[in-house]
């Protein structure tokens, strides 16, 4: 029988399993129907990247107040509520308009800092010292195999279409069923079981509460791990939009780019939920090669993925449809869907990594530390999709490159002081557990010479 912190842990994946269904899924054809709406002169063709940047951009600002709005709320309700904002935002690609789209991105960016600090908060309560990889890889397994039902629901939609653009009818249908989506996993958070080792904490000042967050923000642990969540921020706004859009503007790769697209989702989610499922299944094994291991491994993936990148697509790809050629090789689908399967692989990596790493490190101050993670990783997308627009596609590979590998060597570093910091606790330990020991032997020594001493004392009396 499943245990109770293992099923509250199934339960939550399915919960962001249906929500990122819908988000992630329109996040890969976001500025695709922008694109397509704009034909009208109704609304800016970029709008679609302005309207990420929204998103994160708030999604930043509030990470300041979202732990103790988790903490008001507790984790199941603020991940009800976040999960509602998702489907306001889901809502208006039925009525497309530009206010509106800004309006509700930031609403969603709102949403998105109380749903994943109540996600880390939650996860961190449901978790030992020895399941944090596992549950960790379990959750990320759950919520991002979305990619692959997305995918399959894209390739059926663009499978019906050879249209390189979207009409008003197919738009509809698919925002319908993503509004759909995120309210149906706002009633999955509903039904959450309370954690099953809920953190002890003071709920009186909430002012302390979100003091902590910036005291915990500027310690030197998170200002050495502020630039690996950045990159997870730099290439999550890559993987989910920047190169899914370059897909469907490449025509070299054939007629349906659209379809192409949904396919990239699909390998894309394949990468993700086979790293999650063996990062899942190999949880004690990892636990003894150490999490660096796998960050080494999610690196050197992105690496790759980054220099088949710039090989099979053109440098405008980012930017509008091309008929141009790639770097060094012509447009080629069938690496497109590699690079896909390799930036999920990797994402995994990097992310499965560093929620194991912030539950062990910090399991007092969860709703705090998700919070500063989140807040770095948002504000590095946030900054990705503002430079989005303008910036030709070698441009941001570069840039993921040199982030990819300066992330690497501090991630290195965090996880060596890590090491020593655990080993000059457990020597202490160790040593206060001797001397406690040797303190007990000694006034048991001296216990035992008063007894005799009385002995004999009564010995001699008895005599006399």
């Amino acid at each position: 029988m499943v245990e109770k912190a293992t099923w509250n842990v199934w339960q939550l994946g399915i919960g962001f399993f249906f929500n990122f269904f819908a988000f992630n899924s329109q996040g890969f054809i976001e500025e695709v129907v922008i694109d397509s709406a704009s034909a009208d002169q109704k609304i800016n063709n970029h709008a679609g990247y302005y309207s990420l940047a929204i998103i994160y951009a708030v999604f930043t600002a509030a990470n300041f107040i979202a732990a103790p709005i988790v903490d008001i709320l507790s984790p199941k309700w603020a991940m009800v509520v976040g999960a509602l904002c998702y489907a306001a935002f889901q809502v208006g690609f039925l009525f497309l308009n530009e206010i509106y789209l800004y309006a509700s991105s930031a609403v969603l960016g709102f949403g998105a800092a109380i749903i994943w600090t109540g996600q880390g908060s939650y996860l961190s309560q449901n978790c030992t010292k020895a399941t944090t990889s596992r549950n960790s890889a379990l959750l990320w397994g759950l919520s991002e195999s979305s990619l692959l039902g997305g995918g399959i629901f894209l390739c059926a939609i663009f499978g019906a279409t050879s249209a390189t653009t979207l009409t008003p009818d197919i738009i509809n249908v698919l925002y319908a069923v993503f509004t759909i989506l995120a309210v149906s996993s706002a009633i999955i958070f509903a039904f959450l079981q309370a954690p099953v080792f809920p953190e002890s904490r003071n709920k009186n000042d909430y002012a302390d509460l979100i003091g902590g967050t910036f005291k915990l923000m500027v310690t030197k642990k998170m200002l050495l791990l502020s630039i690996v969540f950045g990159y997870t921020g730099i290439e999550l706004s890559f993987w989910s939009a920047i190169y899914p859009t370059c897909i469907s503007f490449t025509r070299q790769l054939g007629t349906n780019t659209n379809l192409f697209l949904a396919l990239n989702m699909i390998t894309t989610g394949f990468g993700q939920g086979t790293a999650g499922l063996l990062f899942g299944l190999l949880g004690e094994k990892l636990r003894k090669i150490g999490r660096d291991s796998v960050v080494l491994l999610g690196a050197v993936v992105h690496l790759l993925a980054y220099a088949l990148c710039y090989m099979n697509f053109p440098p405008d790809a980012s930017l509008k449809q091309t008929d141009d050629l790639g770097g060094l090789l012509y447009p080629n689908i069938s690496i497109s869907l590699i690079i896909g399967f390799l930036l999920g692989f990797g994402d995994a990596a990097w992310n499965t990594q560093l929620y194991s790493y912030i539950c062990d490190s910090f399991p007092d101050k969860s709703s705090q530390a998700f919070a500063v993670f989140k807040f770095y990783q948002s504000g590095l997308s946030c900054a990705a999709f503002f430079y989005s627009p303008v910036l030709q596609l070698q441009w941001h590979l570069a840039i993921l490159t040199k982030s990819a590998i300066l992330a690497s060597a501090v991630y290195f570093i965090a996880e060596a002081i890590e090491r020593n910091n655990a080993a000059s606790k457990a020597s202490l330990e160790h040593s206060l557990k001797n001397s406690t020991i040797a303190y007990k032997i000694d006034e048991d020594d001296q216990n035992s010479g008063i007894l005799s001493l009385t002995f004999e004392m009564n010995l001699r009396v008895s005599q006399a």
